[in-house]
């Protein structure tokens, strides 16, 4: 399961993650997850176009495009 810890730093609130190879989670853009900072699917029910950003820890680096 993803760590994840927040902080205040400059009046501002910071979200650090760590992930295990291989592990993928869903973070919230809509701001309105009960979640928060995983989504869990409230912008399905909001009059936007936002979901979530989906981020996956590789196993193995990246090919470059």
């Amino acid at each position: 399961m993803a760590i994840h810890e927040t902080e205040e730093r400059f009046g501002k609130l910071r979200t650090t993650m760590k992930l295990n190879p291989g592990e993928r989670v869903a973070l919230c853009r809509c701001m309105k997850s009960a979640d928060f900072p995983f989504c869990d699917g409230t912008h399905k029910q909001l009059e936007c176009n936002t979901g979530p950003i989906i981020v996956e820890a590789l196993t193995e680096p990246a090919e470059e495009a």
